[in-house]
This record gives structure tokens, sequence and C-alpha cells, in this order.
């Protein structure tokens, strides 16, 4: 693996990626692969999208050609999040700014948003309300999770939570590179910052694979 791409994308970089639209349509997650097990952990996109999980048309063929091979190890993908309303993504970025600012005072509206978008992206960069990103886990057979140190979005052991922290087991750092290595095997671009969280189009995915703009931009999405 390149070393060079092991690292955090930052807030700034992204903040300096172009943004475009292809105008790709929107689709069901397991559009492709209905063995897709799509199942959200939160209720926030209820008034918008229902209890069904949206991606952008390739985002979903690129999951059901990585669930093929996970599919021949007797596993499968199971997607928690899709695309993201922008007001969400505002309304969860706003709160964990909000106490942070609290708990660093002194530190400038550039430094909050820095800091913040390690937790929660900073909207105008955000992936989740394009229809690219994804979070994402393993299951077995039994439906069961595999064991990745952490639940997706736990939040209260932070360095935990970092695709390469030396904290995890070996076999936990064992299925995350699965997960890694099955997804861009297909084009996804990692977020390192978080085990669970892919993306394709988007911002990250311009900055990662060092393409001159991104695929998408924000949608108002709704059905």
């Amino acid at each position: 693996m390149n070393s060079k791409k092991e690292r955090i994308i930052t807030y700034e970089e992204l903040r300096e990626t172009p943004s475009s639209e292809n105008g790709e349509s929107m689709t069901l997650v397991n559009t492709y692969d209905d063995t897709i097990i799509a199942e959200y952990e939160k209720k926030d996109m209820l008034p918008y999208t229902g209890d069904k999980i949206f991606v952008r048309d390739a985002v979903a063929r690129k999951l059901a050609a990585a669930n093929n091979e996970l599919k021949q190890m007797g596993l499968c993908l199971r997607v928690v999040y899709g695309y993201r309303y922008p007001e969400i993504q505002k309304k969860y970025f706003d709160a964990q700014r909000t106490k942070l600012s609290e708990l660093h005072p002194h530190f400038s509206s550039q430094e909050l948003d820095s800091l913040t978008h390690n937790f929660c992206a900073v909207p105008s960069v955000a992936g989740h309300p394009t229809g690219g990103a994804v979070d994402i886990t393993i299951v077995d057979k039994k439906r069961e999770a595999l064991d990745m140190g952490t639940r997706i979005a736990d939040f209260t052991e932070p360095e935990k939570i970092k695709t390469f922290d030396k904290g995890v087991s070996s076999i936990q750092t064992k299925n995350r590179l699965i997960l890694h290595d099955a997804l861009t095997k297909e084009g996804f671009a990692p977020f390192y910052g978080e085990w669970w969280h892919f993306s394709y189009g988007d911002k990250e995915w311009a900055c990662f694979y060092d393409k001159k703009c991104s695929l998408y931009s924000h949608l108002d999405f709704k059905i």
C-alpha cells in the first residue's frame, strides 16, 4: 500500500478541491445486488427518503462488484448510511462545532472548523450530501458483523476509529483491510479517520486519487 495515501486528508485540502456535477441519478444502495444489507442505524433520513438508503448509480454498481468478491469468502456488505440531506449534515456539524468551541474558547473560526471536521465533515466538503459516500461494514453468513474494533460512528475512543490505529488487534486490523481492499479495488476512496467511511465521486475521492475535481456536488434529494 502506498504510505503516502495512508494519511488522513484534511479539511483544508478538501476545501481547495474543485467541485462539479455530472448529473448522475440516485438509486437504492442495493439496486444491483439485493444481497447487500441496507439498514439505517440512524433515523434522521426518515422525513426525506424513509427507511431506504440511496446513493449515486455508479456507487451502487461498484458496491455490487465489491460484494460479489466478498460473497466468495462467505461475507457480505452491510451499509448503514448513504445519502444525507444537506440540512442534516449542517445540523450535525453545527452541534459538534458548538461543543468543541466550549472546550477550546481561544480557537479561531478556521481552527474550529478544522478540528470539528475530524468528527463531522464541514458541510461544504462533506461526501454524504453528494450521494457518493457510504458508512459500511462486513457481516458473515449469520449476518453478524466482523470485529472491526469499534462500532460504526462510535467516537468514544477517537484514535481507535482510525483505520490504521495500532491499538486494535491483529484480527480487527485484518477485518478492516478486507473491507478496505474490497472497496478500494472498485475505486472507492477511504477516509482513514473512520474505518467505515468510503466514497466515490465526492471531494474526498477527488483528493485521494488526485483528480482535477469531484464528479458530484450536493443534492436536494427527497422521495
